[in-house]
């Protein structure tokens, strides 16, 4: 599906922002990219999900987190709590009556998760895709992140943690993505699991003021994030309009996985029935 090259977006802030927008747009969208990939990805990547949000009205709006694509900094390295700050300004940036949906994809659906938290106004729907919450974090949990990432915060997390071969069942897929150099291959940083445990643990701390529509899809046999933990944050929102979608077999990054065709549709379905 061609589409133009995406303009650039300024959020005022120093990440890199892109903008996808269409002739007849019938609403916005903010869309947060994971751990070790990139916003553009989502053009040719992702079931072209970029080209297909445009083609049905949309105005797809994204950032790189630091460490991330086009935005500067140590690859792969990104403070969450920075990563929130940025979200917020991006969609303070965001300057139209159209309505408004937030998509955030793993560690980018953490970082969505803790933006609606922190300011859930002006938001219509919310999708968390293979969303990196963590539950509350245990003390030893906290200690341990703190020690290690305070000697080495770029160090590799001293947990095991599954490769890129957990992303897809598409081994076809999987060549790309090694190929890929725009992608960070190597494991979470100290830095990034640190700040995983706090701000999921903030999400945890304010999720009873969670009121907007929600979306969470998840796959059961993913071991890169962990879909019991989508199951967890869905039982707690408080909000009246939510719905919980586990795909059976699925991998992390469903919309790049068997499923995706399925996917794709009951997702559309739903961001359908919300503008």
């Amino acid at each position: 599906m061609a589409l133009a090259k995406a303009k650039s977006w300024d959020t005022g802030t120093a990440a890199a922002g892109f903008l996808w927008d269409g002739p007849n747009p019938r609403a916005n969208l903010l869309l947060q990219h994971g751990l070790g990939e990139y916003s553009e990805r989502y053009v040719w990547q992702y079931n072209q999900l970029i080209p297909k949000l445009v083609a049905r009205g949309f105005n797809v709006y994204a950032i790189d987190l630091p460490g991330h694509g086009e935005s500067a900094g140590v690859r792969g390295l990104v403070d969450l709590n920075e990563a929130l700050m940025l979200h917020l300004s991006a969609r303070t940036a965001i300057e139209s009556s159209l309505p408004l949906v937030l998509f955030g994809h793993s560690l980018g659906g953490l970082v969505t998760a803790a933006s609606v938290v922190s300011n859930p106004s002006g938001i219509d729907a919310v999708v968390l895709s293979s969303s990196a919450m963590q539950e509350p974090s245990k003390r030893w949990e906290r200690m341990l992140s703190k020690l290690v990432t305070a000697i080495n915060p770029e160090g590799d997390m001293p947990l095991p943690r599954p490769g890129e071969e957990c992303l897809t069942r598409d081994l076809e897929l999987l060549k790309l993505i090694a190929a890929d150099d725009k992608m960070y291959h190597g494991k979470a940083r100290n830095l990034v699991a640190k700040t995983v445990l706090e701000i999921s643990d903030f999400v945890w701390q304010k999720v009873d003021q969670w009121s907007v529509p929600t979306l969470l899809i998840h796959g059961d046999k993913d071991l890169s994030t962990n879909h019991k933990n989508s199951i967890m944050l869905f039982e707690k929102l408080p909000a009246s309009d939510k719905k919980l979608r586990i795909y059976e077999g699925g991998y992390h990054e469903l919309l790049n996985d068997l499923d995706k065709a399925l996917v794709e549709r009951e997702l559309f379905d739903w961001l359908e029935s919300k503008i």
